[in-house]
């Protein structure tokens, strides 16, 4: 049994002039999530369905547990693959029952054997007592259930899953990520999640890895690519963050907000995070607050140096210190919470 459960190398696939994957590599390890971030048109798409084997290639090659699937000459068709696959609108047979949905890529199986899979199955999803039911008499939680059932049922080394969160709403996506991670770690399977929501990808993944224009920005810990970004398109992936340009010299820039270290000279971009750009009123202070925004514990800040010149600066600070609309304010960072990036 391989390392990986499921592994792409250097693939490639052009829709005319646009390149939709442009030399990806990544790997997903035996049990582990990785959450694959991008937005629309970023590629991500295309590659779930090059995985799933759904897309042929023009480079590269997709490797399941260890085995070849597809490359430039091959594509192994998505049922001969040992991976399941959760679509984002879950794609259940209408005419089948939860428990016939869940039984249907058991075909190799007797009959009997077949029900009983799938009813342990949906109780393990918590679903044991809604077997008889259809899809249209299914609420959006217990329908993603019912196509995460299915998808392990056959016991695949690897699921794919397209945006599985995606129409549920915020009380009911938090328990079923819960219950989801805890249903993959029993099963002991790799889950690659195909996502556009930070939140979601950093609250279920093992690794994070970041795409945009067919590439594959930064890959890792969800704490080292939000700590140490290689990019301002990486950073801003993972999270909300303003942008200031300025001029580096001799491995130092200087800004507003402070002199900070940096790799490059000549035109820079210096950034952060909102949340850690702190906010001290006085009358001294070089900034304003042009606007302020958000209900309850946080507020949400909109800065601007005194003279007007330069980006707006966004701040996240507790509601109770929070400056007035129009009060000048001094701002400062820490170092190692400021990335700095050739412009």
């Amino acid at each position: 049994m391989s390392e990986f459960a499921l592994e792409a190398r250097h693939l490639s696939r052009a829709f005319g002039a646009v390149k939709a994957l442009d030399d990806v590599s990544l790997s997903l390890e035996a049990g582990k999530v990785l959450a694959l971030l991008g937005q629309s048109g970023s590629g991500k798409s295309t590659l779930l369905r090059v995985l799933a084997g759904l897309e042929c290639l023009d480079g590269g090659e997709v490797y399941a547990d260890g085995k070849l699937v597809s490359d430039k000459r091959t594509t192994v068709p998505p049922e001969k693959r040992p991976l399941g696959m959760v679509f984002q609108d879950y794609a259940l047979f209408p005419h089948l029952t939860a428990l016939g949905n869940v039984a249907f890529g058991l075909g190799h199986m007797g009959k009997p054997e077949r029900r009983a899979l799938a009813a342990s199955w949906l109780e393990r999803v918590g679903l044991g007592d809604r077997g008889g039911a259809f899809p249209h008499e299914l609420s959006g939680g217990e329908q993603q259930r019912v196509a995460l059932a299915r998808a392990l049922a056959p016991s695949p080394r690897a699921i794919l899953m397209d945006e599985p969160f995606s129409g549920l709403d915020p009380h009911l996506r938090t328990d079923l990520q819960s219950s989801m991670l805890a249903t993959l770690a029993e099963a002991g399977v790799a889950a690659l999640i195909v996502s556009h929501d930070t939140e979601e990808a950093l609250a279920v993944a093992d690794q994070v890895a970041i795409i945009e224009h067919g590439r594959i920005l930064q890959s890792g810990l969800p704490s080292d690519v939000f700590s140490a970004p290689k990019s301002l398109e990486a950073a801003r992936a993972l999270g909300a963050v303003w942008s200031l340009e300025a001029q580096a010299q001799n491995g130092h820039v200087k800004t507003r907000l402070g002199t900070f270290a940096s790799a490059f000279d000549g035109p820079v971009v210096v950034c952060s995070r909102p949340e850690t750009t702190r906010v001290t009123a006085s009358e001294a202070g070089d900034f304003a607050v042009m606007d302020r925004r958000g209900v309850g514990r946080f507020l949400t800040l909109k800065l601007q140096a005194i003279s007007g010149e330069g980006a707006f600066i966004t701040a996240l600070v507790e509601a109770k210190t929070a400056p007035e609309r129009g009060q000048r304010v001094a701002l400062s960072l820490q170092s190692e919470d400021v990335f700095v990036f050739k412009a």
